[in-house]
């Protein structure tokens, strides 16, 4: 029952792409891979596991991600910092609120992540504890046994004089291959060699992934963990890889002209890449206004037309993820307001 209820909360705050895993098949994968012996990535804990509400599958973990639906989501929670912000100062204009909030998508998606998790567990559960691997490395664990304030941009949350006790394991943070994640769910087929993202049967590659938490219960029954779900075939055909190759090695010959760019640093791993292109900030409000070494990057998700006519981002949306540029949030919160008063 917990499993589900979680997927259910994460999935009313945006987070429709949730899936339950064990996290000795990510282990295994990764250790198969040689790339724990090298040193290249970290083994992530494994608690027991804990039964679904069937009874049939175990799992202690559960990979959280999105689809475009995020978007529209994000933008309320958006135009709430900015009215929150008038109501203290009604001479700010956007352009000032949408400065002083830091990365903005980020915390919005931190903030709906552990929200979703406390309500699932505030009262008392058979939780202990959950530890959330971000994408982006940050390792955050949460008691759920221990009565502390919970903290979020706007302050404290109270609720039944129950909290949530949250610290940052910066020490033993590290960085969590998503893709390979996403690969032992059985839903993604990761492209290692052409996009470098994750793709699937419907959503193609019009998603993304937050983070992985994993779960610890106050009981330790002796659960069989489930096995490993078969692989997901490629849903793409061979010449859109062909093509996806192709645009990949054009994008890292457009960035490693500039040495402070995204081909500065190929000799790291495609994760801490990711991690690099998506905190590079630049102007892009329109595509045309996008640096030349970043449009073949944007251009790289649309190779695969799987998923593209239904679930492609919004110019918008998809703008905003790789340039950061402010510009987009100020247009957006107009278009939402002037929808609002039609």
């Amino acid at each position: 029952m917990m499993i589900q209820s979680i997927q259910k909360e994460l999935g009313q705050s945006g987070f429709d792409l949730c899936h339950p895993i064990h996290t000795s098949w990510y282990n295994n994968l990764i250790k198969d891979e040689g790339l724990v012996e090298d040193g290249t990535l970290d083994m992530l804990p494994e608690p027991y596991a804990i039964s679904d509400e069937k009874g049939g599958s175990t799992y202690n973990a559960l990979l959280i991600g999105n689809s475009k639906r995020i978007w529209p989501v994000f933008l309320k929670w958006l135009e709430s910092k900015v009215q929150r912000s008038r109501k203290e100062n009604r001479n700010f204009a956007d352009e000032e609120v949408l400065e002083n909030v830091i990365s903005p998508f980020d915390t919005c998606v931190d903030e709906l992540i552990r929200q979703a998790l406390e309500r699932c567990f505030e009262g008392g559960s058979e939780l202990t504890s959950y530890e959330l691997f971000w994408s982006n490395g940050k390792r955050q664990k949460v008691n759920t046994n221990e009565l502390n304030d919970f903290v979020t941009s706007d302050g404290p949350i109270a609720k039944n004089n129950y909290h949530f006790h949250c610290y940052d394991d910066e020490e033993h943070s590290f960085l969590v291959s998503m893709q390979r994640v996403a690969k032992t769910t059985g839903r993604y087929w990761n492209d290692d060699e052409a996009t470098k993202l994750c793709i699937h049967p419907e959503y193609g590659t019009w998603m993304a992934f937050r983070a992985v938490v994993v779960l610890e219960t106050k009981r330790y029954p002796r659960c069989s963990i489930s096995p490993v779900p078969p692989p997901c075939p490629c849903p793409a055909s061979d010449e859109e890889i062909k093509m996806a190759k192709t645009v990949f090695d054009h994008a890292l010959k457009m960035s490693s002209s500039d040495e402070r760019g995204y081909g500065a640093t190929l000799n790291k791993s495609w994760e801490e890449l990711c991690e690099y292109l998506h905190s590079k900030v630049c102007s892009g409000s329109k595509w045309e206004d996008v640096p030349d070494n970043m449009k073949p990057w944007i251009q790289l998700r649309d190779c695969i037309s799987v998923g593209r006519e239904k679930w492609k981002y919004s110019d918008a949306q998809l703008l905003y993820h790789y340039t950061k540029d402010r510009e987009i949030l100020k247009t957006e919160l107009e278009r939402i307001r002037t929808q609002g008063e039609g």
